[in-house]
């Protein structure tokens, strides 16, 4: 735990240190170099801090060592086979990363090529990036570094996966860590009927929690790790009365977690705000003191990056209230339990066991998390926080990690028969998903990977490239893999698909942009509306909008090649 905790405050300084002195210009080599040495200089200060740090318990018994080998090879399998070449192109093993991956690597290059931050939004030009890009900024430094940057995708998701399981041991043992990797309710229990392992909870609304989020978000690579380091620290610290992390570690990981992942961030404050009402006991004082000075310190930093990332508050309109998650074509109850199985049930025999035991010291702690969780994730299931209510699996995803522990409190202490029967019930649909979910094969003949991009093509294009800066706006056919985005090119407008989760509006742009590549009469006024300095004319774009290409007479030809041909846009001087 020690290492882990030292090595999220390393990832973390680095990061807010590369954005705070890139400010205004960019990213180099040498500022990553630097960025990365103050990020190991503070994590040694933290690693030396807390060499009192109570050790994590050792694995023992076959139960958990079979949950930490499964995770192990999860990881392994997830994250070294995270993209791979297969003749002659980059392919990737998740089909649940389709859009998520190429959009990482689009950030992740923009950022390397030198882009000022605060950045632009690549795919969307003239507007701010509105997205908790932390995690890309510190893959950028590595690639700065030195790293090819496929390889540090997969470096950071080993490293990610080996601090979530730290953290989840050490915030609620094995069956925390079960809990993570076995999510699910009925839908795996399909495998009796076809005997064939398969990702069956991908047909349900509360998907694989290690295969949809945790592989394709790579925000929570960081936001697992330090908001369970935070939320163990909290529990002993301000319910417990025991020892947790100093209180600068802490600020500096809950402050700056905006930037990282946005939801985490929104949940943990929502549990300090839930602990102001939670009475002195047990001996203990009340936690309010502790909790306003902890929020007293992290404000002005937490605020400031909301502020970055929300466009100046200017996103709620994002926010949206509805009838219930993702439940309006059946019955509540029948979809709950068809997602989550026998949960919504365990938690409510939580409640009683928690009202049962009321009067016991050790009930405080679990009740002030348990009882926010369930009120959270409720709550989450009426307030959208984005475009697309699936989205908010983000929330909910918290509000499930943290009940756990008090879950296995009370399991604990029925019969073993008993706790067999409900850990098999709870966790078997979720187990089948992870194991038919992984066994995509990138080698066999049925399963060859999904196809990202030809590798060729962006070797070749990058080195035209290279002569264009990075704050040049391409015209472009706009979808998720193109080979500018891939490089890291701002272009007008990218994949509709992740504008429209943004929560942006690209309609007019869009249409201005398609009718500039349809060459209809009045386009180099839409250009100048748009933007553009350089339009992109390949196999893509010749596909889909294959018309007149008036531009070829007036505008310069500065590239061309396999990949196509790029025109000068620019007005002329």
């Amino acid at each position: 735990m020690r290492t882990v905790v030292a090595g999220l405050v390393a990832f973390c300084a680095a990061t807010v240190f590369a954005l705070l002195a890139g400010t205004g210009s960019g990213l180099t080599p040498h500022l990553a170099r630097i960025s990365l040495g103050f990020g190991l200089l503070l994590g040694a200060l933290a690693w030396n801090a807390l060499r009192d740090l109570q050790k994590t318990e050792s694995v023992r018994g076959w139960v958990a060592w079979g949950v930490t080998v499964m995770f192990a090879l999860f990881a392994l399998r997830a994250f070294c086979w995270l993209t791979f070449v297969k003749d002659g192109d980059i392919a990737f093993l998740s089909p649940n990363n389709l859009g998520d991956l190429s959009l990482h690597l689009t950030f992740i290059r923009y950022l390397a090529n030198g882009a000022a931050l605060w950045p632009e939004n690549p795919i969307f030009a003239t507007t701010a990036l509105h997205y908790p890009f932390g995690v890309d900024l510190f893959n950028s430094l590595l690639t700065l570094a030195g790293m090819d940057v496929f390889r540090s995708l997969a470096w950071v998701g080993l490293l990610g996966a080996l601090a979530t399981g730290v953290a989840l041991w050490r915030w609620g043992g094995p069956f925390a860590l079960a809990g993570f990797l076995f999510n699910g309710g009925l839908a795996g229990f399909t495998f009796f009927a076809t005997g064939r392992f398969a990702n069956y909870q991908d047909a349900v609304d509360w998907k694989s929690i290690p295969l949809a989020l945790f592989v394709t978000q790579r925000g929570l690579l960081y936001a697992i790790p330090a908001g369970l380091v935070l939320l163990w620290s909290w529990r002993a610290r301000l319910l417990q009365g025991e020892r947790g992390l100093p209180l600068w570690i802490e600020v500096l990981l809950y402050a700056t977690l905006p930037l990282f992942h946005l939801h985490t961030f929104l949940f943990l404050s929502a549990m300090l705000g839930c602990w102001l009402l939670v009475p002195a006991a047990n001996g203990l004082p009340s936690p309010r003191r502790e909790i306003f000075r902890l929020g007293l310190l992290a404000f002005l930093p937490a605020t400031a990056f909301i502020w970055l990332l929300t466009g100046g508050f200017r996103c709620g309109s994002m926010i949206h209230f509805t009838n219930g998650w993702l439940t309006e074509a059946q019955s509540p109850v029948i979809f709950w339990t068809q997602n989550m199985g026998i949960l919504p049930f365990l938690a409510g025999a939580l409640l009683l066991w928690l009202w049962w035991r009321r009067k016991r010291p050790q009930t405080v702690a679990l009740a002030a998390v348990a009882i926010p969780s369930l009120l959270l994730f409720r709550l989450a299931c009426f307030v959208m926080l984005g475009k697309w209510d699936w989205d908010n699996t983000k929330i909910l995803l918290w509000g499930y990690l943290a009940l756990l522990p008090a879950l296995w409190a009370m399991l604990r202490e029925a019969a073993l028969w008993m706790r067999v029967a409900v850990c098999c019930a709870l966790f078997f649909s979720g187990a089948v998903s992870l194991l038919g979910g992984l066994d995509v094969s990138h080698n066999d003949t049925e399963h060859t990977g999904t196809i990202l991009a030809h590798r060729a093509e962006l070797d070749r294009l990058a080195l035209p490239l290279r002569k264009i800066p990075v704050t040049a706006t391409f015209a472009c056919l706009p979808t998720y893999n193109h080979p500018l985005l891939l490089l890291g090119r701002k272009v007008v407008a990218g994949y509709d698909g992740h504008l429209w989760s943004h929560g942006i509006d690209y309609t007019a742009r869009y249409a201005k942009l398609e009718a500039l590549l349809r060459g209809e009469p009045g386009w180099q006024i839409r250009a100048r509306e748009l933007g553009v300095d350089y339009l992109f004319w390949g196999n893509r774009e010749q596909e889909k909008y294959g018309g007149p290409t008036p531009w070829k007479e007036t505008a310069p030809l500065i590239a061309q090649g396999p990949w196509g041909v790029i025109y000068d846009l620019r007005p002329k001087k």
